[in-house]
C-alpha cells in the first residue's frame, strides 16, 4: 500500500463518532458486591474471575486504529495474585512504532466493611526494550491480595493491520461478561476465522453513525460478539498450545476501496495471494540468490553416491558452517551475508539449505509451519500468521525428504518433535502449492530384546538387544548429548531398566538407526517357594497418563510410534509356571491405538511380548475414555507379576 498517499488523504477526514456500547462498564466505579465476591458460582474452584473483558477497535483519521482494552478482575486465591503483573507487548520501529496511552489501574479491597481503592502510581509502570522492533510495557498493580479486585485500561495506538488479527474471549480463568466490538468504515474490506472448541455468534451490522471522507460519507460496520459465563480452558497434559483451543476468532483485513482517492488495495485473501506477496518479499528475493557454497556442494553432486546421502552431506555441510541463533523468522538475509558471518536465524539457514540442495540438483519446496508450541497454521490465508519454514527435497523418483539445517539433532524426515506439524503449507512461486501433513514422515520404532536365565545365585542374568529408529533414535541422541559422559548415560540408563549393565556398546550414534547392547544382571524377586517377575522383565510403564477422569482438551502425541519389548527367559531348574497374565489385544480410536501383550510358556521356556502401537497424533476429547481404558489395563498389566513356583517333586525334596 502506499502509506503517503493515504496518510495526505486522510488528513482531510474527521474524527470516527463515539459508539455507545452495551453493558459498558465503568472505569473506577467497581461496586462492592464484587469486591465481597468470595467465589463465582459457575466455577467454585476458580482462584479467579475476569469479572469484565472488553475490547473496543474503532478506525481513525490518521491511517491507525485505536484498540481500547478494559479488564476487571476478582481474585479469589493467591495462585491468582500474578494477574497483578500486566506485560504489553507493541511493535517500537522507525515510522510505524505502535503507542501505548491511557494506562491507568486501580486495585479495591474491603477494610473494615467499605470499599477502598488504591490507584497505581506511575512509578509502578516500567518499558522495556525486547529488540530492535518490539518493547514492553510492564506494570503492578498495588496492594493485590486474595479478596482483591483490579482494573486496567489501556489503548493501543496502531497502523499495523495484523494487530487486529486475534481476539481470544476464553481465558485461563472464566470470563463473566466477554465484550468485543471493531467499527470499520465500510471501505475497508476484512474477513473472519472463529477458533476453538466452543461455538458463538459474531454479529455483524451497520451502525447509526457515519465516516466522512471529504464530502463523501462511509457507513460504518460494526462486528462485535458479547459473550457471559465463558468457561475457563486450562492446561492439561499433552497439549502442544492451548491457543489453538481457545474460544475467540480472527479478523484479517482484505482490502481498502476509497474511489474518491484512487485507492484500491487488495490484501491476501487466498493462498495465491499470500505465495505472490512471499514471492515479492524478502523469501522470494533470498530464494533466488546464488548458492554461496557452490564449490562445496559440486564436489558433492559429483559423488557416486546415493542421493539421500547426498542430501544428508549437503545438510551437515550447512549446519556445519552457520550456527544457529535461535531466532525463529520468516524472512531471510542474503545467503553470502549470513554464511560469511557463519551464524543466522531458521530462514537464514534453511533458505541457505534450499540453495544448496537446488544447486546439487535436487528440486527443493519451501514447507511453510508454526512450530506446534506457537500453535497451528490457519486454514485462513494470512502471511502475518507464519513463522517460518524448513525444506524439502525430492529424489529421482519423487519422494520427499523434509530436512531443518538449523538442528544438528535432525536428518531426513527426522525433525524436532516440534516441527512435526499436522499443517503445514507448500510455498511454490508458481501455483498453490497445498498443505502437508509433517506429523510421521518416516516410520518410527522402539524395539526392545531382553534373554534370560537364572544364575543359580539368586540373580537373572542375560543379554539386552535395543534398536530405535528415526524419532525414537532422535530423542535417543538428545539424551545421549545430555549425559556428561558415556559413563553417566550408562548408569542412567542402569536407573531406567533398573538393573545393573555391563559390557554396554552403543552403535549409530548421531544417526536414524541407534543400536543399545548390553549384558545384565539383577537380583530376582524371590519368597519362600515363588519367584516373582515383571511381564515384561524391566518396568515399560511407569505411570498411567490418561488416568483422570475426564478430559476437555484434545490428546496431542508428540510422534506417531512403535513400541514392542520381547522377552524370553529359561525357567530356573525345578520350578514352573503358576501365574501370568492372559494373553489379550485391545483396540482404541478407530483402531489407531492397538495394545497387544502375548503370553506362552512351553518346553521350560517363558515368552512374553508387549506392543504399543500409536498410529496418529491428535485425538479428541470425546476419545478420551477410549485412550483410558487402553492405557489402563497397559499399565496394570505391565505392572503385575509372573509367578514361578518350585515345583512338587523340589519341595519334597
Amino acid at each position: 500500500m502506499n502509506r503517503r498517499l493515504i496518510l495526505t488523504t486522510f488528513a482531510f477526514l474527521i474524527p470516527l463518532c463515539a459508539f455507545a456500547q452495551k453493558s459498558a462498564p465503568k472505569f473506577g466505579k467497581v461496586s462492592k458486591a464484587e469486591v465481597e465476591m468470595s467465589s463465582y458460582e459457575k466455577e467454585p474452584e476458580a482462584e479467579a474471575l475476569y469479572i469484565y473483558d472488553k475490547k473496543d477497535v474503532f478506525y481513525l483519521n490518521d491511517f491507525s486504529f485505536s484498540y481500547d482494552v478494559y479488564v476487571r478482575i476478582k481474585i479469589f486465591s493467591k495462585e491468582a495474585l500474578d494477574l497483578g503483573n500486566v506485560e504489553i507487548p507493541y511493535m517500537s520501529y522507525g515510522d510505524s512504532s505502535e503507542s501505548i496511552k491511557g494506562l491507568d489501574a486501580n486495585t479495591y479491597n474491603m477494610v473494615d466493611g467499605a470499599v477502598v481503592k488504591t490507584p497505581m502510581s506511575k512509578k509502578n509502570v516500567f518499558t522495556d526494550k525486547v529488540s530492535d522492533h518490539l518493547s514492553v510495557v510492564k506494570f503492578s498493580l498495588p496492594e493485590v491480595r486474595e479478596g482483591s479486585v483490579i482494573e486496567y485500561k489501556y489503548t493501543l495506538n496502531t497502523r499495523y493491520f495484523s494487530r487486529l488479527g486475534r481476539f481470544d474471549i476464553q481465558h485461563e480463568y472464566p470470563v463473566q461478561h466477554s465484550l468485543i466490538d471493531i467499527n470499520l468504515p465500510e471501505f475497508i474490506g476484512y474477513m473472519i476465522n472463529s477458533h476453538g472448541l466452543l461455538s458463538f455468534d459474531i454479529n455483524q451490522e451497520y451502525s447509526d453513525n457515519i465516516f466522512r471522507l471529504g464530502r463523501t460519507s462511509y457507513a460504518v460496520k460494526r462486528i462485535y460478539t458479547h459473550n457471559d459465563d465463558v468457561p475457563s480452558i486450562r492446561e492439561e497434559p499433552m497439549v502442544w498450545c492451548l491457543d489453538d483451543f481457545k474460544m475467540g476468532f480472527e479478523l484479517e483485513v482484505s482490502s481498502i476501496v476509497l474511489p474518491e482517492a484512487q485507492i484500491f488495495e487488495s490484501y491476501a485473501t487466498d493462498w495465491a495471494s499470500v505465495n505472490e506477496s512471499l514471492r515479492k518479499s524478502e523469501l522470494g528475493r533470498q530464494q533466488n540468490a546464488r548458492n554461496p557454497l557452490a564449490n562445496e556442494v559440486s564436489e558433492i553432486k559429483q559423488k557416486d553416491i546415493p542421493e539421500t546421502d547426498k542430501m544428508r552431506e549437503v545438510l551437515t555441510l550447512v549446519r556445519n558452517r552457520i550456527k544457529f541463533d535461535g531466532r525463529v523468522d520468516l524472512m531471510p538475509n542474503p545467503p553470502s551475508k549470513v554464511v560469511k558471518d557463519g551464524i543466522g536465524s531458521m530462514a537464514d539457514i534453511n533458505n541457505v539449505l534450499a540453495l544448496a540442495l537446488r544447486d546439487c540438483g535436487f528440486r527443493t519446496d519451501i514447507i511453510l509451519l508454526n512450530p506446534r508450541t506457537s500453535g497451528r497454521l490457519s486454514f485462513f490465508p494470512s502471511l502475518n500468521n507464519i513463522d517460518t519454514f524448513i525444506v524439502c527435497a525430492y529424489d529421482s523418483e519423487n519422494n520427499p525428504y523434509y530436512m531443518d539445517a538449523t538442528d544438528r539433532g535432525s536428518d531426513l524426515n527426522v525433525l524436532d518433535p516440534n516441527l512435526l506439524v499436522d499443517k503445514a503449507r507448500v510455498y511454490r512461486e508458481v501455483g498453490q502449492g497445498g498443505w502437508v501433513d509433517l506429523s510421521h514422515p518416516a516410520k518410527n520404532t522402539d524395539r526392545l530384546v531382553l534373554n534370560a536365565e537364572f544364575d543359580g545365585e539368586g540373580n537373572i542374568v542375560g543379554h539386552l538387544g535395543r534398536i530405535l529408529t528415526n524419532q525414537e533414535a532422535y530423542s535417543f541422541n538428545k539424551q545421549y548429548n545430555k549425559a556428561d559422559s558415556e559413563e553417566d548415560f550408562i548408569e542412567r540408563e542402569s536407573k531406567v531398566y533398573k538393573m545393573e549393565l555391563d559390557s554396554c556398546t552403543f552403535a549409530g550414534l548421531g544417526t536414524t538407526k541407534v543400536i543399545e547392547s548390553a549384558e545384565f544382571v539383577m537380583p530376582a524377586e524371590s519368597y519362600g517357594d515363588h519367584i516373582y517377575i515383571a511381564p515384561m522383565l524391566v518396568e515399560v510403564m511407569d505411570e498411567n497418563p490418561f488416568a483422570e477422569q475426564g478430559r476437555k482438551l484434545p490428546v496431542e502425541y508428540s510422534i506417531i510410534s512403535n513400541t514392542a519389548v520381547q522377552f524370553s527367559m529359561t525357567l530356573p531348574e525345578g520350578y514352573e509356571l503358576e501365574e501370568a497374565p492372559q494373553s489379550c489385544r485391545i483396540f482404541a480410536c478407530g483402531g489407531d491405538v492397538q495394545f497387544t501383550f502375548l503370553s506362552d510358556c512351553k518346553y521350560g521356556k517363558l515368552m512374553t511380548r508387549f506392543l504399543l502401537t500409536v498410529n496418529r497424533v491428535i485425538f479428541s476429547a470425546e476419545e478420551y475414555a477410549d485412550l483410558s481404558q487402553l492405557y489402563a489395563k497397559a499399565y496394570e498389566l505391565s505392572n503385575s507379576r509372573i509367578v514361578l513356583k518350585k515345583s512338587e517333586d523340589k519341595c519334597n525334596d
